[in-house]
């Protein structure tokens, strides 16, 4: 896939979150009109986005073949729960108040995808495909729910979970691109057209 244009749209999803949530806590209940899930489904879409784009940028490429596996395993895995939460937007615009005992199961796909960013995070450290700090923003993404969870009941820390999430997402997507950029002007000057196709040859040790 072209990670650029998967980055660009990343970049769009990422304070879709942030956005939704203050509408939400501006106009309370007239806020949760069917288009408000719009914004549930171009945050969880441009986060897909992000991660597809990783995926394909090698990022999860570590020398050791088991972690190497483990990090292509997560990035299955986050995908198939980050498509269960935008059924769940879909369904919260489609029938709102339908609330059988799947909707919970489907419900479960978000947090799920929350907690399933740390390890990520972690794997894509310890892979070190990628440069500087952008190293530590998919764990940086996997932080903010603890952070939501642990400032939840705080009154002067209630806006942090707001500013945290786009911050974050937002920092996830231009390390899409950014990398993205490195890895064509790497192929360009040794004169390879860049393939995201191709994937990068695995060391061993």
């Amino acid at each position: 896939m072209n990670t650029k244009l998967l980055g660009g749209f990343a970049l769009l999803g990422a304070p879709c979150l942030a956005i939704g949530l203050s509408l939400e806590s501006i106009f309370g209940n007239a806020s949760r009109s069917p288009w408000m899930g719009l914004w549930g489904i171009l945050y969880i879409s441009g986060w897909m986005a992000s991660l597809i784009a990783l995926r394909d940028l090698g990022v999860f490429d570590a020398r050791s073949l088991q972690a190497r596996r483990v990090g292509h395993t997560l990035a299955r895995l986050i995908l198939v729960t980050l498509t269960l939460a935008n059924i769940l937007n879909v369904w919260e615009m489609v029938a709102p108040t339908y609330k059988p005992t799947l909707f919970y199961i489907v419900d479960l796909g978000w947090p799920v995808s929350n907690l399933l960013m740390l390890p990520i995070g972690v794997a894509i450290l310890m892979a070190r495909q990628l440069y500087g700090w952008q190293r530590w923003a998919p764990l940086a993404v996997g932080c903010w729910l603890p952070i939501a969870l642990l400032t939840k009941n705080i009154p002067d820390l209630r806006y942090l979970p707001l500013v945290y999430s786009a911050v974050a997402w937002v920092l996830l997507a231009v390390v899409v691109l950014l990398e993205s950029a490195r890895q064509q002007r790497t192929h360009t000057i040794s004169g390879i057209a860049l393939r995201d196709d191709i994937p990068r040859p695995l060391i061993q040790e």
